[in-house]
């Protein structure tokens, strides 16, 4: 098959720049890579693919993209890819764009799109693709919803939006359907480079680093099974939190960690003769339970769902709220009459600071609060993953009801902030919660409840990196709307309008 001219059946990396994916409609096209009858002499020393994108907006997608491309060996010239200091890379990257460049990549983005000095270099790829007779020499490649400018706006592009892997795929199809050409060296050699170019060194000292998991110092000893006739379907029961523990349906009952005095308590004449049976947690969690028809894994779910109910539970009794995430998840957060506006000091053994948990942006007029999602695991150990979250809501108390919004938001507003800043927010997050405590105590039904241990767990490194002083390491509190992006809230603001 001549991939000049012909297009593989089925095929539909290609959209239009202007298309809209929500009106239900693509337009797939097929690529030319030089207008018929023009002089070819013009292309053969050209090799290289361009990529143009916002910096530093776009440059972690850039950086993934070239150093994919390089390890497969095809030639790629990207601002982000100063390899050598001293460089005039200004002039080096418009001759590449003028002379070397078989095809230009368009990463785009609201902010590739409104940078002019994107739209620079859209325009010399313009003037170049009629110089060469390429008609299709730009390619965009859609990472999020963008206004294409005018130049490309009937442009095909690549989407990339629903996972940047198959994406690449696609456009790797279009780079070998346009006849890109490919190096037969040691390509790995350039995509080190690259992996490198911003690397630092590290240094032979020590470094506590901290985690965001809650070691379970403490487990109840038994699991019970219990069997009940009477009261309807127990996943019922059980996904409606109805029981006064937590509880996970299995058969004709659940699985639960409480004790047997309560449970006959509250279901009485309800309980099947032989009605529960028991099992060691930690013969349950490592082997499940044989006779009852539940698996290793099934036995993990199962602790890991009891746990988080306790979890919530516990989150609903300090006042916390749930904002409904994907996959079924929450995340819990405070809002104004809950939680304190001011700094909350936290002092754990080595851990100690002042961060606030909540905190208003007077400029903007909406407010943000740190919450999180917990997660938790048998594997490697007993423990807690504590995922950090942000909410921005209306008055302090009703967040943001469309989920797109709140990502802009999350995305925006927080893109300075550090791994300290956050881990600080986090640290004091637990500590509210706790009430300033070392443990965190889950009533599971039982006098021996789950009890997770506070502040996360740390772990020293024998190398460390050193950490120039940054600016962005100011508090949240501090100076908020330094954090913020004109262009990105003018987004927002137009997103919202839609």
């Amino acid at each position: 098959m001549d991939s000049l001219t012909e297009w593989p059946i089925g095929w539909s990396g290609f959209r239009s720049a202007n298309h809209n994916p929500a009106a239900g409609t693509s337009s797939i096209g097929r690529p030319s890579r030089r207008v018929r009858g023009e002089d070819t002499t013009a292309v053969d020393h050209r090799k290289a693919i361009f990529i143009s994108h916002a910096n530093p907006e776009d440059n972690a997608f850039t950086l993934w993209l070239a150093a994919k491309l390089s390890s497969l060996g095809y030639e790629v010239w990207a601002d982000v890819m100063r390899l050598r200091g001293g460089d005039d890379w200004q002039r080096k990257l418009e001759k590449a764009l003028r002379d070397l460049s078989l095809k230009v990549l368009f990463v785009g983005t609201h902010a590739g799109a409104q940078k002019q000095g994107v739209r620079n270099e859209i325009q010399v790829a313009h003037d170049v693709g009629k110089e060469i007779g390429d008609t299709e020499f730009i390619i965009p490649l859609r990472l999020r919803d963008f206004r294409a400018p005018f130049l490309i706006v009937h442009a095909q592009y690549i989407d990339f939006e629903p996972g940047w892997a198959l994406g690449l795929s696609d456009l790797t199809k279009t780079l070998e359907s346009y006849g890109v050409p490919r190096a037969s060296g040691d390509s790995g050699a350039v995509w080190r480079s690259i992996q490198l170019a911003n690397a630092k060194s590290v240094v032979g000292r020590s470094e506590r680093l901290a985690s965001n998991w809650l070691e379970i110092s403490r487990m109840p000893p038994e699991i019970r099974l219990v069997r009940l006739h009477g009261v309807g379907s127990p996943r019922s029961l059980s996904s409606t939190r109805e029981g006064p523990w937590p509880a996970v349906p299995h058969r004709d009952g659940f699985l639960s960690f409480a004790d047997p005095d309560a449970v006959r308590t509250h279901f009485g004449k309800t309980l099947r003769g032989e009605s529960i049976a028991r099992r060691r947690v930690d013969q349950f969690l490592d082997d499940g339970w044989p006779s009852e028809g539940i698996e290793r894994r099934d036995a993990e779910n199962a602790f890991a769902d009891l746990a988080r109910q306790g979890i919530e539970r516990f989150c609903i009794s300090r006042g916390l709220s749930a904002y409904a995430l994907s996959a079924g998840r929450n995340a819990w957060w405070a809002n104004l009459d809950v939680a304190p506006t001011s700094k909350i000091v936290f002092r754990w053994r080595g851990a100690a600071g002042k961060r606030l948990m909540q905190g208003k942006s007077n400029k903007r007029g909406f407010h943000w609060h740190i919450g999180a999602s917990f997660v938790p695991s048998s594997h490697p150990f007993w423990h807690v993953k504590v995922i950090e979250r942000l909410i921005f809501t209306e008055g302090g108390k009703t967040p943001f009801a469309d989920p797109r919004r709140m990502q802009r938001l999350r995305k925006s507003f927080a893109k300075t902030w550090r791994n300290p800043r956050w881990r600080d927010m986090m640290y004091a997050y637990l500590w509210w919660l706790s009430n300033g405590g070392s443990e965190l105590s889950l009533d599971m039904g039982t006098d021996r409840g789950v009890v997770l241990r506070l502040p996360p767990l740390s772990f020293r490194s024998p190398v460390s990196i050193p950490r120039e002083a940054d600016a962005a390491e100011v508090g949240p509190d501090d100076d908020l709307d330094a954090d913020w992006d004109d262009e990105d809230y003018d987004e927002i603001v137009e997103e919202a309008d839609e």
